[in-house]
């Protein structure tokens, strides 16, 4: 996947024409107003520091309001782009059935991403302006190891992928949603390599999180195999940067205390003034802390 800038063709579809490209459940109007389009404010605090009420929040824990656009094809994923060009932008990548869009759903608190077992639901680069402050861009699945949709990936979705990440500006970082329990393919591995290579930072998340205690007979034991896999994903990715356990069954501590961290880190990337340089200085730092707190246990 080829990620260097490259600068994009001058031609510019209006948004009505590119709209119907799409499916008929996107909103035919602008994605985001002139005043939400304004830069990103100076002296940025996050409210997670700050102890700011709920509607502080980017991302709140009800009442999100979430409009999509979504952009099957160049010409519509470029007309999305230039209309989102004043707002921060955090992508969600990972492979089919890997867990992708319940992450994205519990963290929204809303159902909008389609989870389901049959891969390749999501078909588009899909543009969710949450709030009016934050963009989370729902990017088409990886192939999974049972090789479906690997045409479909290698002749459109990779290209399109990788147009979005080259040539979206505001784009600070990747969410990589991983199934915890599945040993990490040479597409996966290549395409991360690829992503990084670009600028682009990358968080890891590991999804499915609970499915372990279900394998487990205790809590030791479920320690241990969670540290065993997660070392296992990070060797094989030859990943240094932060990583997240994550699990969407909302009745669990762990649960509601991942989706909390995640979304407050979040804050603090969009937050960032930068762009990709400093947020990826960011991402180092904290994983850096991480790792002295884990040596330290």
């Amino acid at each position: 996947m080829v990620l260097h800038r490259q600068s994009l063709p001058t031609t510019r579809v209006p948004l009505l024409f590119a709209l119907s490209m799409a499916r008929p459940a996107v909103r035919r109007q602008r994605l985001v107003s002139a005043a939400m389009a304004a830069p990103a404010r100076e002296g940025y605090a996050s409210p997670f520091l700050s102890g700011k009420g709920n509607d502080d929040f980017v991302v709140r824990n009800d009442r999100n309001d979430v409009r999509v656009l979504q952009c099957p094809t160049p010409p519509v994923l470029r007309q999305g782009i230039a209309e989102t060009a004043g707002l921060p932008h955090i992508c969600v990548a990972g492979e089919s059935n890997a867990g992708k869009s319940s992450l994205i759903n519990h963290l929204l608190k809303k159902k909008l991403a389609k989870a389901s077992s049959v891969a390749g639901k999501t078909r588009s680069v899909d543009l969710m302006l949450v709030n009016g402050r934050l963009v989370l861009a729902d990017l088409p699945g990886l192939p999974s190891r049972d090789h479906q949709v690997e045409r479909l990936w290698r002749s459109t979705w990779e290209p399109l992928v990788a147009s979005y990440v080259r040539e979206c500006e505001p784009l600070r970082a990747m969410l990589y949603a991983h199934d915890i329990r599945w040993k990490v393919t040479p597409l996966v591995r290549s395409f991360l390599q690829d992503v990084q290579a670009s600028g682009l930072p990358v968080v890891l998340v590991l999804t499915k999180d609970d499915r372990i205690a279900d394998e487990a007979d205790d809590r030791p034991s479920e320690a241990r195999r969670r540290l065993k896999l997660t070392q296992a994903v990070r060797r094989s990715l030859d990943f240094r940067g932060l990583h997240f356990h994550y699990s969407t069954e909302s009745s669990l501590p762990s649960s509601r205390r991942g989706r909390r961290q995640l979304l407050s880190l979040i804050e603090d990337l969009i937050g960032e003034p930068g762009g990709r340089e400093e947020c990826r200085r960011l991402l180092e730092a904290r994983a850096a802390k991480k790792q002295g707190r884990a040596e330290q246990d």
